[in-house]
């Protein structure tokens, strides 16, 4: 029996693209002694262009969800609530999708790959964020992303 890629390739290596291959979504490994409490990060690029987003990952406690945010251009170090806020393009729980049409929570770093991901009202949210850029983006991804491929380990 031949094992789906997602499943042989943990989420920490999983790229995944949306519906019209317009933007890609990349999960990277996170160190094990970062102090901070992300269990996953990523990006999200539009393909030709030079807009790239980044994403964290934060389990939340009590029911615990993933709860991600997709932030552009954000100030590092020590940044406020209102910084973190302008800079902020989505906010929200992250679901994997199963061929089935099953929807359970992404998976931690060392877990399989999801197979689909869906970033639910994240086209909505891109498309009222003002990136300030020089040409108004055109395209906006779709909220689901499916697996494309795995970065090999290094």
């Amino acid at each position: 029996m031949t094992v789906p890629a997602f499943a042989a390739c943990t989420q920490d290596r999983a790229v995944y693209a949306d519906r019209d291959d317009a933007y890609t979504l990349t999960f990277r490994h996170v160190p094990e002694d970062q102090p901070v409490m992300t269990s996953n990060e990523f990006s999200i690029e539009m393909n030709d262009s030079d807009l790239k987003l980044d994403g964290v990952v934060m389990w939340s406690e009590g029911v615990a969800r993933p709860n991600g945010i997709i932030m552009y251009k954000c100030p590092s170090g020590d940044v406020t609530g209102d910084e973190l806020q302008a800079c902020t393009v989505w906010r929200g729980v992250i679901y994997s999708l199963t061929e089935g049409a099953d929807a359970d929570l992404l998976p931690k770093a060392k877990e399989p790959a999801a197979q689909a991901l869906l970033l639910p009202d994240f086209s909505r949210s891109m498309s009222s964020f003002n990136f300030k850029l020089e040409k108004p983006i055109e395209t906006f991804p779709w909220e689901v992303f499916r697996f494309k491929e795995c970065v090999p380990e290094q």
